[in-house]
């Protein structure tokens, strides 16, 4: 073990007491449960003192080295536990959106300034003969494999330094379209139309591949029986599901496809588990009114808010009883007050005092208290305005 890593985890363990509370706090959120605070998950940059410890290393230079994938998520980590407030510490093997879609025999190709992502696709010949079968081994891609391995180093590392706070989370989970998508490539467009049996064949054979990869991330993850952790700062409890779904191509489908194809295959995928929340960047109404009326999505996040009428979404989520769960983009200049309460008034649900949202925020070291005592303060005045 390098001096860095060693430095960075004597600190963490010095200052990791409040993730018990912030795991308790979060397992109210999404269940819905009345408590003092709605969450705040809250990540602060690293100090340059921290940053010399771990460097950080290239996408293309972590995707097979496990100690430098290791120092990568510690990096992570060490941000959400400077923030100490709100955020349940974890890190991954950070392989790629098409990490699950390798196990179709396809490997992703690696670049230093971006992440991996697949650029050659198996036939439409050679799928039909993966999705006849429909069983998946951990030696059916060298790069899943290294993802286990992966796991498996830091599990080991965190639990021999006893670093009972810090969690692993999953794989990078792309739901059945986006998964199909990144197998087959763009072809899947034409085929929605062309061959729809080979694109239900092929959905169906994603969420196989997607079930038996996640199952194998569980095995490497401790407390999963009680909570799955996300992105250095969630924590979902099981019994919910936990999942984690991206449906990014499903918002480039019209509202005949995501009813024909998206739906069934989101709602097979959730009933594998028993839930889970879905991110999506870029804007489709039709995929918005679907999610929010699926039971077993506990709560939705975006990555392009600013296409959207946030106060209208943080509305509709309140109304379909689903968390909104992620960061929101500001409006002009407004102050760290009025951005807390233009996010935290739609989302309260004045008759059981509760908050409909889970906000994520990272600042500099120097403004955390700020923005943890404008955050409390902007709790108050909604709660005063609405008694």
């Amino acid at each position: 073990m390098t001096d860095g890593i060693k430095k960075a985890i004597d600190y963490i363990k010095t200052n990791d007491l409040y993730v018990e509370n912030a795991i308790t706090l979060q397992n109210k959120a999404w269940r819905h449960k009345k408590s003092a605070m709605p969450v705040l998950a809250l990540a602060c940059g690293l100090t340059e003192e921290q940053s010399s410890w771990l460097p950080w290393s290239n996408y293309k230079d972590i995707h097979f080295d496990k100690e430098k994938m290791f120092i990568n998520g510690l990096r992570d980590v060490l941000s959400a536990v400077n923030g100490s407030y709100g955020s349940v510490p974890s890190m991954r093997a950070n392989m790629g959106c098409g990490i699950i879609a390798s196990l179709f025999g396809i490997q992703q190709r690696l670049f230093d300034d971006k992440m991996p992502w697949l650029l050659d696709h198996p036939s439409k010949a050679d799928i039909q003969k993966i999705y006849a079968e429909n069983i998946f081994k951990i030696s059916d891609s060298a790069e899943f494999a290294a993802a286990m391995d992966h796991m498996d180093y830091m599990a080991g590392i965190l639990h021999d330094n006893d670093l009972d706070n810090v969690y692993i989370y999953p794989l990078d989970l792309q739901g059945s379209i986006d998964t199909a998508h990144l197998i087959y490539g763009d072809t899947i467009f034409y085929d929605f139309y062309d061959d729809p049996e080979f694109v239900n064949g092929l959905l169906n054979s994603s969420n196989v591949a997607i079930d038996f990869a996640i199952r194998e991330c569980f095995k490497r993850m401790k407390r999963v029986d009680e909570f799955v952790p996300h992105y250095n700062h969630l924590a979902i409890p099981r019994e919910l599901g936990g999942l984690k779904i991206s449906e990014d191509t499903t918002t480039l489908l019209s509202a005949e496809h995501i009813e024909e194809y998206a739906q069934p295959y989101l709602r097979d995928l959730l009933e594998r588990f028993g839930g889970g929340y879905v991110h999506y960047c870029g804007r489709n109404d039709h995929l918005l009114k679907m999610i929010l009326a699926e039971p077993l999505v506990r709560g939705i996040n975006m990555g392009n808010t600013d296409m959207h009428d946030m106060t209208e979404i943080l509305t509709q989520c309140r109304e379909n009883n689903k968390l909104y769960v992620g960061g929101i983009h500001r409006i002009g200049d407004e102050s760290n007050f009025d951005y807390f309460k233009r996010i935290l008034e739609p989302a309260y649900d004045r008759e059981n005092d509760y908050f409909y949202v889970l906000v994520q925020y990272g600042c500099g070291l120097n403004e955390r208290d700020n923005v943890i005592g404008e955050f409390e303060r902007a709790v108050e005045w909604v709660k005063k305005k609405y008694e």
